[in-house]
């Protein structure tokens, strides 16, 4: 019995993570898809300055400094926790 608690608790954590990681990636891809105009897959400093907080943030974001945000530099930012934060 204390096996089957003992499991179900493990998968009920798994969920949990996959919920996690999965919202976090649908809110980047989001972001993206609503912010990219030109369809490059990234978001140019024009394309950010309809967004204050992310044009606050840009050059944080923009960690090889190429003036073009991508997802994975999108993912490693903070910024994504902010929004999932306040959906």
């Amino acid at each position: 019995m204390k096996k089957f608690v003992f499991m179900g608790l493990m998968f009920a954590g798994i969920l949990l993570l996959q919920s996690i990681v999965s919202s976090e990636a649908y809110a980047q891809s989001d972001l993206i898809a609503e912010m990219d105009l030109d369809d490059d897959g990234m978001i140019s400093i024009r394309e950010a300055v309809a967004d204050p907080n992310l044009l606050a943030a840009f050059g944080k974001i923009d960690s090889n400094g190429d003036g073009k945000i991508s997802a994975e530099e999108l993912s490693e930012s903070s910024l994504i926790k902010q929004i999932n934060k306040k959906a």
